[in-house]
C-alpha cells in the first residue's frame, strides 16, 4: 500500500512537470476572472403591460402576474417604478397599509398626469404593489404604479389591447359618464356599471369626494355617511347646475356614493365616487349635466 502511494506521487510530479501553462494564460486558475455578481431580481419597468386572473382589488406581485405585449389582451399597465427609502427600506417585510401612503401619492400623481386628468374619472383602478416577501429579501426594494381597467365599481376588470395614456385628455375615452345602478331585491345598491349615455340608464357619475383629512377609515355606517353624504351631495348639486337648496327641492332625483376600500382608504386614497341616482323607474338617454330642475 506505501509503495503505491509513492508510486503514484512520483508519477503525478512527473505530468505535472512536463506539461507547462497553457498558451495565453499564467498559471493561475482562475486567469484573472472576476467574482460573478450577486443575483438581483428583474426590476418591471414603465410601460410594461400585465395578465392577471380575478379582480383590480386582489392585483399582487406573484405568479399569476405575468408580463405580455400590450397589444394583447393585458390587465394592467406599469407607469411608475419608484423605490423605497430611509426606514422603510431597512424594514425586514415590505411595507403595507399607512407605509404606502408616500408611494400611492406619488403614483396618484404620476396617474394623473400620464391620464389627462383625476384617474377617479375614469373606468380605472390605481394599485401600488410592493415586491413580494420573496423578493424583498432578494433587495427588491422598489414600487410599481399599475393602472388597470375596470367595468364597473366592483373592480371586474376588462382587458385592453391599447395603453392607456391621455386617455382623460381631448375625448376623454376612458372616462366615466353615465351608469346603470344595480339593486338587489331590497333596493340596496350592488353595483354601478357604466355605460353610454345615449342608451337608457339610470344614474350618472358627477365627480369625486375627497376627505379633507388624513383620517382613518370611518368603519361605522353613521360615520361614513356623516363623512361623505355632504360632501356628494355638493358635487352633485353642482354637476345638476344647482345650489344645494334648489336641490333639496328635486324630486326625481337622489344620489349614492362609492368608498375606496378600507385598505386603499388606509394607504391614501381617502375618496368616495359620487353618483345621481333618478328614483323609482325613471331613466333617460341622455346627460343630465346642467339639467338643473327641469323634469324629466
Amino acid at each position: 500500500m506505501k509503495r503505491w502511494t509513492v508510486g503514484l506521487s512520483m508519477t503525478l510530479v512527473l505530468l505535472v512537470a512536463g506539461c507547462g501553462n497553457p498558451a495565453g494564460t499564467d498559471g493561475d486558475l482562475f486567469n484573472g476572472w472576476t467574482a460573478m455578481a450577486a443575483p438581483t431580481v428583474p426590476k418591471p419597468a414603465v410601460g410594461e403591460c400585465w395578465t392577471f386572473t380575478g379582480d383590480a382589488d386582489k392585483l399582487a406581485v406573484g405568479p399569476d402576474l405575468v408580463e405580455v405585449e400590450c397589444s394583447t389582451p393585458h390587465a394592467s399597465e406599469t407607469i411608475k417604478v419608484g423605490e423605497f427609502s430611509g426606514s422603510l427600506a431597512q424594514q425586514s417585510a415590505p411595507p403595507t397599509g399607512a407605509d404606502l401612503t408616500d408611494a400611492f401619492a406619488a403614483c396618484q400623481s404620476e396617474a394623473n398626469d400620464f391620464l389627462g386628468g383625476d384617474w377617479h374619472d375614469g373606468r380605472l383602478v390605481l394599485r401600488v404593489l410592493p415586491p413580494s416577501e420573496r423578493q424583498w429579501k432578494g433587495e427588491a426594494h422598489y414600487y410599481r404604479c399599475d393602472l388597470v381597467e375596470v367595468s364597473d365599481d366592483t373592480y371586474t376588470i376588462s382587458p385592453r389591447t391599447t395603453g392607456l395614456k391621455d386617455t382623460l385628455r381631448g375625448s376623454r375615452p376612458i372616462e366615466i359618464g353615465c351608469v346603470k345602478v344595480v339593486t338587489d331585491s331590497g333596493g340596496g345598491i350592488e353595483d354601478f356599471v357604466p355605460t353610454k349615455c345615449d342608451t337608457l340608464h339610470n344614474g350618472e357619475y358627477t365627480g369625486t369626494f375627497y376627505s379633507p383629512d388624513a383620517r382613518p377609515y370611518p368603519s361605522d355606517a353613521t360615520a361614513r355617511r356623516s363623512l361623505l353624504q355632504p360632501g356628494c351631495k355638493t358635487i352633485v348639486a353642482r354637476y345638476l347646475g344647482l345650489n344645494e337648496a334648489a336641490f333639496d327641492a328635486n324630486k326625481q332625483i337622489s344620489f349614492a356614493w362609492s368608498t375606496a376600500t378600507p385598505a386603499r382608504w388606509n394607504y391614501g386614497d381617502r375618496t368616495a365616487r359620487c353618483y345621481m341616482l333618478l328614483e323609482g323607474n325613471l331613466s333617460v338617454s341622455r346627460s343630465l349635466r346642467g339639467n338643473g330642475n327641469v323634469p324629466i
